[in-house]
């Protein structure tokens, strides 16, 4: 009888799991993204989150809580109950922050749990009117002979840290992080001459490229840009700067398996879908389709890559 009770207790107890997946979501879900509406993370979210409403029948909302390098929505979120009606959408930033910031609210490999990599695309490095050439080769002589400022979107965001591995591989020791609060102030003063490059997304750059305010001078990694045709990669430039720009999903740590499993395959749902692929494909980005346990793998690998570079270069919060 003991042994009977106990394997019914078990069961009971093992039963709330099961079921809650199946049930996931009952009630509204939001998404965090841990910049201003004015950045080109939100419209991703918008999108996923509009996608997922209509599949789940039930309201998914997008909240902004922008500041410190992303580490504000990124710790609220960290402290949100782990059942999955709480997740963020974040970029990069997840894992070059914690190189800069020693004391933040929360572990990024213990606090929260990465659930789905969303979308990947380029880096590209764009300079405005102080930057008197048009081309990488150009430019990278005339920093040879003045102070180059690097605009970035904060002290530890990616674009900081993608700026620094940049200036590693072009061979420009003396060029200088500037930090804004956010990528659209840095961009403006790239505009306006005050600073000379901005490193962000194809999204994030893409309108003042096409209003002639700024110019792409080259797309990291090894594959072209399809909204910028005749912008060399680093690899054909004979650059060491293999890095990807990415969006990625995290819950709460302890959100059960099988909820994260279940947010993953149903963004997967929607982005490998015929208005996933056209609404990735007009931004000129692209699926890694990752597993969990990949993407996982993923993150913790870009942690270790970004703390070298933090080491190696001096980055470090003031």
């Amino acid at each position: 009888m003991k042994l009977k009770a106990l394997g019914l207790t078990a069961a009971l107890a093992a039963l709330p799991f099961g079921a809650m997946a199946q049930d996931f979501p009952n009630r509204d879900v939001t998404i965090v993204v841990p910049y201003s509406p004015a950045g080109s993370t939100d419209p991703v979210a918008r999108f996923i989150g509009g996608e997922l409403q209509k599949m789940w029948g039930v309201n998914v909302l997008i909240e902004s809580k922008p500041g410190a390098g992303a580490t504000i929505g990124t710790a609220y979120v960290a402290t949100q109950p782990a059942d999955g009606y709480t997740v963020l959408l974040t970029t990069p930033a997840y894992t070059t922050a914690p190189s800069v910031y020693k004391d933040l609210p929360y572990d990024p490999l213990n606090d929260l749990v990465p659930v789905a990599q969303t979308g990947f695309t380029q880096f590209v490095v764009a300079a405005g009117p102080s930057v008197k050439s048009d081309t990488l080769e150009g430019f990278i002589e005339e920093a040879q002979s003045r102070q180059i400022f690097m605009s970035t979107s904060g002290l530890g965001s990616s674009g900081h840290f993608v700026s620094e591995l940049f200036a590693r591989a072009a061979g420009l020791p003396d060029a200088i992080p500037v930090h804004y609060k956010g990528g659209s102030p840095a961009q403006v003063d790239v505009i306006g001459g005050r600073a000379d490059t901005y490193v962000g997304s194809v999204l994030a750059v893409l309108g003042n490229v096409e209003a002639g305010k700024m110019k792409p001078l080259v797309v990291l990694g090894n594959t072209p840009a399809a909204k910028f045709p005749d912008t060399p990669t680093a690899a054909e430039a004979g650059i060491d700067a293999d890095v990807t720009f990415w969006w990625g999903v995290f819950a709460p740590a302890g959100t059960p398996d099988d909820i994260v499993k279940k947010i993953h395959d149903d963004m997967m749902t929607v982005l490998e879908s015929d208005v996933g692929q056209e609404y990735l494909a007009s931004n000129s980005a692209a699926l890694n389709n990752l597993s969990v346990e990949e993407f996982q793998d993923f993150i913790k690998k870009d942690l270790e890559e970004w703390k070298k570079l933090a080491e190696e270069r001096g980055i470090e919060a003031n």
